[in-house]
């Protein structure tokens, strides 16, 4: 079974890229784009490997620091300039501006750098998601959840396939507001939450056989539309620092199934009408990838325990309802304190989105989100 491209109007964006092609008329090149992110002594220093999206570089720290003195180093598109320059030391205890201009100077993109320590993922056996937080600062105006740390700093966890969608949006010369897009904030459970709603990519998403975008919302990022296979631009994961392995997800749902399920996948469906989805994976770091990409397969070996949402679960509610998802050991795996794993959450407006299945005006909504970790012995 493969949870791949939940996001399926990443692909829209791809094809539009490939008919975005610059001019040959000048040898210089017109990208502006920060390629890799690095630090000195990165391996000791941060959790992961930078995250870079189109407007932000993100370095997590391991450990809170004794001041936020840094030197980061940039790999370009080529022939691109940055200032301030490579290996400047800054201050980033607040956010800092960098400025990337591409080699024939007609083209400059702003990215915002920021050195973060998210030490809530350190606290007890527990670990609540409440979506009370959201800017809208980006290009496209859709929501991004973040949370604050005790330094005022925001963490954005949790990812969503709404970058892509800004491509559907202004083909269609639609208004770009959050709401426009499949994943926003809206009235929760207690305080905010979180609305997905699968929805049409219209004409052009149709000639390419990817007629819907189910509503998604993930810990991890959407960094980039890559080539060939746009799937490989989706990261899930986020660092797990708790010292014993996750055993419940649950939280509180509403699902309104559209009205016309529609199966466009050569596969066909194993449903006969729309239905929701839920799941969370722990998996172990390794030195090659710290992260599943949107192609992954339950069959991954680094996966050692997985939460699946139980079809009697998957049912259409107009009130707040809980919902209770236990997780279970992949055959052969277990947990090891001694070990540095990751773990990804999911939730999507349409079971087989990944298949362009579904129902458009299939609404999701998600609040109170928990993990709940096993009792240490």
């Amino acid at each position: 079974m493969k949870l791949h491209n939940l996001f399926t109007i990443i692909l829209l964006g791809s094809l539009f890229a490939l008919t975005a092609c610059s001019s040959d008329d000048d040898n210089l090149n017109s990208e502006a784009d920060i390629i890799e992110a690095s630090i000195e002594n990165q391996e000791e220093l941060l959790q992961n490997t930078p995250s870079i999206t189109n407007e932000k570089v993100t370095f997590t720290l391991k450990n809170s620091p004794e001041n936020y003195n840094f030197s980061p180093e940039f790999t370009l598109s080529s022939g691109a300039s940055i200032e301030p320059g490579n290996g400047v030391e800054l201050d980033f205890t607040n956010d800092q501006t960098y400025v990337v201009t591409s080699e024939d100077q007609q083209y400059s993109k702003t990215y915002t750098i920021s050195f973060v320590y998210d030490e809530e993922s350190n606290t007890d056996n527990y670990r609540l998601f409440s979506f009370e937080e959201v800017s809208s600062d980006n290009e496209g105006n859709y929501h991004e959840f973040y949370e604050t740390n005790s330094s005022n700093q925001k963490i954005y966890n949790w990812g969503t396939g709404n970058p892509g969608f800004s491509v559907t949006l202004a083909i269609n010369e639609e208004e770009l507001i959050p709401e426009a897009y499949p994943t926003y904030q809206t009235t929760g459970y207690e305080g905010k939450g979180v609305r997905m709603e699968t929805k049409s990519t219209g004409e052009l998403g149709a000639a390419f056989g990817a007629p819907l975008a189910a509503g998604n919302l993930f810990l991890g990022e959407f960094q980039e539309i890559t080539q060939p296979d746009p799937r490989q631009g989706v990261f899930f994961g986020r660092n797990y620092a708790y010292e014993t392995a996750p055993k419940t997800l649950k939280g509180y749902f509403k699902y309104k199934r559209g009205e016309d399920f529609q199966v466009n996948s050569e596969e066909g469906s194993s449903l006969t009408e729309d239905g929701w989805n839920a799941y969370g994976i722990l998996f172990e770091k390794t030195e090659d990838d710290n992260f599943l990409r949107g192609d992954f397969t339950l069959d991954d070996p680094r996966i050692v325990s997985i939460a699946m949402l139980p079809e009697d679960q998957r049912v259409e509610a107009e009130d707040w309802t809980a919902f209770s998802i236990p997780f279970e050991f992949v055959e052969g795996k277990s947990f090891d304190s001694s070990k540095e794993y990751m773990y990804t959450i999911v939730f999507t407006a349409s079971k087989e989105g990944d298949l362009f299945n579904g129902a458009v005006g299939s609404v999701l909504h998600i609040d109170e989100v928990e993990l709940l970790m096993e009792n240490p012995e």
